[in-house]
Formats: C-alpha cells, structure tokens, sequence
C-alpha cells in the first residue's frame, strides 16, 4: 500500500460527497490542514494533531496552499489533426459560424484533416493539449469523436482517445459524436448516412468497447429531434449513456428529448425555454453549460442559468474545447467566464466544475474530497477559493495529484 500525507495545507473547499441530502452549489470548508491518501483514494482529512499513530507515509509539505477536487471538463473536443485559426479570422471579419460551415469550413474542414492523419498522428497531436488541461488542474476529461463522419474516421478517432487515456495522468470519458454534421456527400440524403450509424457505427463502436455514450448535435440544419430521437434510441439499446449537443442556436427542443430519453445531459442549451427546464428538472438531465463557447462565437443568448439553480436543475461547467468554437482547454477560464456571462457566484461554479460535471459524466467517486474519493486534488496558489475566477488568464494551480500520484509541481508536468 502506498500512503502520502499532504500537510500544511492553507485552506480545503470541497462540495459534499454525492448522497440523497447533498446540498446544490455549496462548498464545505472543512477545519482541516492534513490529507492522507492511500494508493488511489483518500483515505482521511483532518488536524495534522489528529493524525491517526502509525502512520508510515511520504510526506508532502503544501506551504500554505489551498486544495479543491481535481477540475472536471465533461463537455471536450480534445482530438483533432489541425486548428482552424484562419476560420477564427472570418469569424472575427463578421462571418457567422453558419456562413463559415456553408464555405465548407466547421466541422467538415476538420473532417477532412482527420481523414488523413494517422492514430498516431492524432495521439500526438492531442497530447500537448491534454498536458495543458492537466497542468491548469483537470483530472478528468470528456474525449468526444465527431471529426470522422465514417466508419474508419470515427473508430479512428476513438482509438486514439483509448491510446491517449492509456498513456496520459488524465482520465478521458471517451464519446461517440458521429452524429456531429452530416458529410457533404450525404447534405441531400439524411437517411443513407443515419443508416450508417445505425447499422455500421455504433455497433462497431460498442463491439470494440471505444465509447461510454453517444452524443448528437441536435440542432436547426444538422439533426432534427426525430433523426436525434432515433439515433439516439439505438445507441441507448446498444448500452451507450446518451448526452445531447441541445438549443445551442435555436430553440429546436432537443433538451426536451434529451430529458426523453434519460440522456446525462443536454449541453450549450443558450435557447432552452421553461418547458424544456421543467422537462430536464423532473428527469434529472444535467444542464451543461459551456461559456468558452458561448464567449468565442459572442452567442447574444445565454442559458437561463438563474432559473436552472432555482428549479434543482444540477448544472456541469466545461470548456467544450474544440478547433472551432473554443480553443481553449483551460476549465480556470470556463469557471471565470461562467461567473462574468453567467452571474454565478465563485461557490456555484467550482461545485459546477467539480460536482456538477462528475454527474454530467455519470460518475460518482469524485468531484469531491472525502474519504473514500479518487484522491484527484488541485492545489492552488491562491489565498481561498474566491480568487479562482477573479484572477484570470493566468495558471493558478500550481500542483495536480492525479490518483494519489503527485503529476504537477510547481506548475510542470512531473513523471
């Protein structure tokens, strides 16, 4: 067994570990200055007075710094063979993102990158991006496919997220999104390629184990509500958890089916209205919130997030990193523009970005600090938890312990 003592710490805020009565966006700020892990998990948090005798642990002296759960991305992109700087500079010129996807640009231009990299050329491609993630102080992060748009480019893309996830400190939740766009040759002619999902993809897919769930881009010229409920209602059968891209642009309703269908959580969600909150409160859907998005295509919507909070909807917080509405793997800024466009308070999104996104994930053994958790830890060089969305555009974490294991110090990637 492996034991590490983390001590002199300056300060813990942590939501409440997942149970009946957990409280919804508050933080607990434990009386405690010492955290015991062992192997994987932690095991005790306390006084260092109180330490229980015969501990036999690698000491780790934090100097003062605070300590939250490990940040979680629920909603990411990470995967591509290139970035598309030159769109942005459209987009920057005036041009909408349905002007840019119409000039064959978007997610077909990606498309057609990955139709010629390699897995090999993807992982590599991928893996600095994943070192940022971690070394700003996500632990875990949602890999979503979607840049193929056929059989070959879409298992290409999820074998290169399962090599990455053997290979890197972070967790990667992979997502099936071959129901990203529709291909150019299949624009006229929905059926032939839904058919190819249904029939080729997702059995594939789930036969090679490559995906958790399967996401859609349900939206006004990509995939109506039936095509989505249909697509959808496969994958679920197949044993996939489902997740929609919802209301993004248009107030199309696919929060609504996402709610339908039991999905973890509908995502963007800018044009949701009050059926669609009701829908989502009474199933339990999560409400993925995406302000990175939101801010790089100056969405004039923004998700009703106020009325979601009131109605017990859980929200999750994540970048949505991507090559072409959110450059930007960094989940420090995602909490901080949660708080300018979205009016939440510093304690609403850190339990976002922690709580919030482990249920939009699905999962329940992290998210939190408590015995028995996933020993994922952020430290921070700050002097409480308020900074985190005040002090932007820097990098305020400055250690990462990733499964017990010590993966940033000092602001750098170790081991």
């Amino acid at each position: 067994m492996s034991r590490t003592l983390l001590t002199n710490i300056g300060w813990i805020t942590t939501p409440h570990a997942p149970g009946k009565n957990r409280p919804l966006y508050k933080l607990d700020q434990p009386d405690a200055d010492t955290i015991l892990l062992e192997d994987e998990t932690i095991h005790w948090i306390g006084k260092a007075a109180d330490l229980p005798g015969g501990t036999d642990a690698r000491i780790i002296d934090l100097q003062g710094r605070g300590v939250t759960p490990g940040l979680i991305d629920f909603h990411a992109h990470p995967v591509f063979a290139a970035t598309r700087e030159a769109e942005f500079q459209l987009r920057t010129a005036g041009a909408s993102y349905a002007d840019i996807a119409a000039a064959g640009g978007g997610i077909i231009n990606s498309t057609k990158k990955v139709a010629v990299a390699s897995e090999q050329e993807l992982v590599n491609h991928a893996r600095p991006f994943l070192d940022n993630a971690l070394t700003h102080g996500t632990t875990t992060l949602e890999a979503k496919s979607g840049y193929g748009l056929t059989v070959e480019g879409e298992l290409k893309l999820l074998r290169a997220i399962r090599a990455l996830g053997n290979d890197h400190p972070l967790d990667l939740v992979p997502t099936f999104l071959g129901a990203h766009e529709y291909p150019l040759e299949y624009r006229d002619d929905h059926e032939a390629y839904i058919k190819i999902l249904i029939k080729e993809m997702i059995p594939k897919v789930v036969e090679e184990g490559l995906a958790e769930a399967c996401d859609i881009f349900c939206e006004t010229g990509v995939y109506s509500v039936e095509e989505a409920r249909r697509i959808l209602t496969i994958a679920r059968e197949h044993g996939l958890k489902l997740k929609v891209h919802a209301d993004q642009l248009t107030p199309l309703g696919g929060s609504k089916l996402a709610a339908e269908l039991g999905a973890l959580s509908a995502d963007h969600i800018e044009y949701l209205d009050d059926e669609g909150i009701e829908a989502m409160a009474d199933a339990g859907t999560v409400a993925g919130l995406l302000p990175v998005a939101a801010h790089f295509l100056r969405m004039k919507e923004d998700p009703p997030v106020r009325n979601l909070i009131e109605r017990g909807v859980v929200c999750a917080l994540a970048t949505d990193f991507n090559p072409g509405s959110a450059m930007c793997e960094n989940m420090q800024m995602a909490i901080h523009l949660a708080a300018i466009r979205f009016r939440v308070s510093a304690e609403e999104a850190l339990w976002m970005a922690t709580a919030g996104s482990a249920a939009g994930l699905g999962i329940t053994d992290r998210g939190y600090l408590a015995p028995g958790g996933l020993a994922d830890i952020a430290v921070w060089n700050t002097p409480s938890f308020e900074m985190i969305p005040y002090h932007f555009g820097i990098n305020q974490v400055v250690g990462v312990f990733k499964r017990g294991t010590l993966v940033v110090q000092e602001g750098r990637r170790v081991g």
